[in-house]
């Protein structure tokens, strides 16, 4: 549920806004669904991860590969690098995955759990 809500949510938000939104959308996913701290992190980060690579990609398609070749050049890639690709989108998943799991951590913050032994009082 995460993971389809991150991506649906990151795709509308960057469609209207800038970039960095989408880490806010993954902090606010996180802190009001979040159930592991594991779960939350690898949701985000592959959601992310999917929106962005598949955005690069269209991108590149639209405009003939022109730029994505002129910034493997600068980053000494071959012309017409995949890697691009999966670089902007590792970073991009990076980023919403710490902010979720920043989300989780503050949710955890407010939220007393019982005990689990009664030897934990």
């Amino acid at each position: 549920m995460v993971f389809f809500l991150t991506i649906l949510l990151v795709v509308a938000v960057q469609i209207f806004f800038e970039w960095w939104l989408m880490a806010v959308v993954c902090y606010f996913v996180a802190a009001i669904l979040g159930k592991t701290a594991w779960g939350v992190f690898f949701s985000a980060f592959f959601g992310v991860f999917f929106v962005w690579a598949t955005k690069a990609f269209w991108a590149d398609l639209q405009n003939e590969q022109i730029l994505s070749g002129r910034i493997a050049e600068l980053f000494g890639l071959s012309a017409g690098s995949e890697w691009l690709f999966a670089i902007i989108a590792i970073i991009g998943g990076i980023i919403g995955a710490f902010a979720a799991i920043s989300g989780y951590y503050t949710k955890r913050i407010f939220i007393k759990t019982k005990p689990t032994s009664i030897i934990s009082r």
